[in-house]
């Protein structure tokens, strides 16, 4: 999966990123995503942004989780 979010940051600019490993990724994007919509962010980027979650989940499943540290 390509994450054009990174592409489009300034060289100076911070970044956070999350994992599928961490347990609390997919919440977090979920949130993310309900926050980035009620602000008037396009549906179509909210919305990869909630296939991203579930990925995630699907991701943890599958390899495990964990709590981060």
């Amino acid at each position: 999966m390509t994450c054009r979010t990174l592409q489009k940051a300034r060289d100076d600019e911070p970044i956070f990123v999350l994992v599928a490993h961490d347990r609390v990724a997919p919440a977090t994007v979920r949130e993310w995503a309900r926050r980035a919509l009620a602000l008037g962010s396009p549906e179509e980027k909210c919305r990869e942004a909630m296939d991203c979650a579930l990925d995630m989940e699907l991701w943890q499943r599958n390899n495990g989780a964990k709590t981060p540290d």
